[in-house]
């Protein structure tokens, strides 16, 4: 099967747009590129419910308004674990993933900490405080702090607390059996919101590397762009050759 130069579907972490993959995208120019805003983020019109199962939808309907068939799926955060579902729903259309500082399912208590700021806080100030914390590296610098902020989810409180209940409830364990593509996991080095360990038992469980990326958090799209445009090439290379 030639699975050379197949387009790619860019997944964008939660609370993000797809606009977060801007620094990527150039990087594969020789290839179609797909980069959704997922229902409830960016320009995308919010919904009262939000679950793994309709973001994977409004993945492949981006991908079937593009007129495209098979596809590399490559995702962030939350987009990463979408991926992971598409290879799994969809085994005929997706040739790979790749996910990035992603996890099989959410443990991090501090969800539950995230979301109290809500009660207190102006969604603004919520991820002022939340963002540079739990999606940064320690080290971030203002700018990178200010390219996150300004792709932040621009919706108010009520939607932002369904978008993050949906996405600590999301759970692709059962899914994993039904992956057959390769699959790459990266992961940062002092990612808070999905760590190095479960970024290591994703990899594990899917039987795929796990490539750890030095001195970056949870965001190394926006973080460290040319680490992250080199893991995917070594992916892609890895899988087309």
């Amino acid at each position: 099967m030639d699975t050379s130069r197949l387009p790619i579907l860019f997944v964008h972490p939660i609370n993000l747009r797809g606009s977060a993959w801007a620094e990527i995208v150039p990087a594969f120019a020789d290839r179609f590129a797909i980069v959704p805003d997922m229902r409830g983020f960016g320009d995308s019109p919010p919904a009262e419910q939000y679950d793994i199962a309709r973001w994977a939808k409004d993945c492949i309907d981006a991908v079937d308004r593009a007129g495209v068939d098979r596809f590399h799926a490559i995702g962030g955060s939350l987009g990463g674990a979408i991926s992971v579902y598409l290879a799994a729903a969809e085994p005929k259309r997706v040739i790979s993933v790749v996910a990035v500082g992603s996890q099989l399912y959410s443990r991090d208590p501090d969800n539950a900490a995230v979301l109290s700021t809500l009660e207190h806080h102006t969604v603004t100030e919520m991820f002022e405080l939340v963002l540079p914390k739990y999606a940064l590296a320690p080290n971030a610098s203002a700018e990178v702090v200010a390219k996150a902020m300004a792709l932040r989810n621009p919706n108010g409180k009520d939607d932002i607390r369904r978008v993050w209940r949906a996405a600590c409830a999301a759970d692709i364990r059962a899914l994993v059996a039904s992956v057959s593509c390769p699959v790459t996991v990266v992961t940062g080095e002092f990612d808070l919101t999905c760590p190095p360990a479960a970024g290591a038992e994703m990899a594990a469980m899917l039987r795929a590397p796990h490539v750890l990326l030095p001195g970056i958090g949870h965001l190394p799209m926006l973080e460290d762009p040319p680490a992250l445009i080199a893991a995917i090439k070594a992916h892609l290379k890895r899988v087309e050759s």
